[in-house]
């Protein structure tokens, strides 16, 4: 069994390099090991009670955020306790688009679903879950106090009772509640294959099976509390050989060809470019505030270039716009638009740019960069000086 003690030893092996960088932990107390030392006796000192969480609201949503350094670390670890014991594991999005793209180039009769739980974090009953741990008994008793706490204080202060957007357990309790209904479709006798990324579902069906399916996948949802979105962007039906719809920031449609696999063709969605439109004209805003062209530039070179997340003995994982769309069939063509878009900012004389300044900025194409998957050089600093203004987009 994994050792579940608020202590300095399992707070050392929770902490990473971007915890480091995001509480600053080195000019504030000089050193990691004394950081943790602090947060312990904190704990200690304060019977592992947090504080109320205190929120902003983002795309109309309220999110949750811890009200201290000690008050993350304390949740961060419960994850980890959590996320260990109960081997909750996200999908790998990567894997999913590959098994979608072997499956839309069978020229069967099939049909493809793309399903979406409505309001997801916030109609998962974070009560059910507490219920669950405790009549369990394997998680100990410390974490289920702090899950009570968190629970307590979403009630009494804030009228919620689902799980809070922003906090890093919410992800983990999701996954950990989904998993029922995961079964029960990937159970169904009319299910071909299914895969959930977070909220969004994609199944193929037999021709003609899609109705039913659908109402039985909808009666799973509501057994468990849950509601299917019927809002048009996140909803499609219709069959495989002809499907054409977006999921997991790809657009993806698929053409019949006679006697041949059908031609699966995969784009970066539009409202994945339209949010790099909005990283670029929100970059520029900045600019002109803070009047600091080496900021602006390295800016623009984050959203196109590849950076590394961590070095490897077998290779670097890597992290950016070309690795996440690596299975894009237009060679990133879809973004010759953007560097177009982003020239227009350019030359925009509400940003008041030097014709040096505009010189500096003009060799950055976005298309270039992703096309011959530049790596980028960013410290951890850097990096969330770069992402302070993108935090709501």
């Amino acid at each position: 069994m994994l050792k579940q003690v608020f202590d300095t030893d399992q707070l050392s092996k929770a902490l990473s390099s971007s915890d480091v960088w995001q509480w600053d932990l080195l000019s504030s107390y000089r050193d990691v090991e004394t950081a943790v030392d602090h947060t312990v006796q904190y704990w200690k000192s304060h019977n592992l009670t947090l504080s109320s969480l205190e929120t902003r609201t983002v795309k109309s949503k309220p999110v949750f955020i811890p009200a201290n350094m000690k008050d993350a670390f304390a949740i961060k670890l419960l994850d980890r306790f959590i996320r260990r014991i109960y081997k909750v594991r996200q999908s790998d999005r990567n894997r999913i688009i590959r098994q979608l793209i072997t499956l839309l180039k069978d020229s069967g009769k099939y049909h493809v679903l793309r399903l979406d739980i409505k309001d997801c974090y916030e109609t998962i009953q974070l009560k059910h879950l507490i219920n669950k741990f405790e009549n369990e008994l394997i998680l100990a008793p410390e974490c289920v106090k702090l899950l009570n706490g968190i629970h307590s204080d979403l009630r009494t202060n804030h009228g919620m009772y689902g799980l809070p957007r922003g906090l890093s357990i919410s992800p983990t309790l999701a996954e950990l509640y989904l998993e029922m209904l995961d079964k029960k479709v990937a159970s169904h006798p009319n299910v071909i294959y299914s895969a959930r990324y977070v909220d969004d579902i994609i199944i193929i069906t037999p021709a003609s099976k899609e109705e039913c399916v659908k109402t039985d996948i909808e009666a799973f949802m509501n057994e468990m509390g849950l509601n299917l979105n019927n809002n048009t962007n996140k909803y499609y039906s219709g069959p495989s050989h002809s499907a054409e719809f977006d999921y997991l920031g790809y657009s993806i449609k698929v053409e019949p060809i006679k006697n041949k696999p059908n031609k699966v063709t995969l784009k970066i969605s539009q409202s994945k470019l339209n949010k790099i439109k909005s990283r670029i004209v929100i970059s520029f805003c900045d600019h002109k505030k803070q009047n600091n062209i080496s900021l602006l530039k390295r800016r623009l070179e984050y959203i196109c270039m590849l950076k590394t997340v961590r070095k490897g003995k077998n290779g670097d994982l890597l992290a950016g716009l070309a690795h996440n769309y690596q299975y894009v069939t237009d060679g990133f063509d879809c973004l010759r638009p953007i560097d177009g878009f982003l020239c227009h900012q350019l030359a925009n004389p509400r940003y008041g740019l030097s014709q040096q300044e505009q010189d500096k900025i003009k060799k950055i194409s976005i298309y270039g960069n992703a096309k011959k998957r530049s790596i980028g050089k960013f410290t951890r600093k850097k990096a969330a000086q770069i992402n302070r203004v993108w935090k709501n987009v």
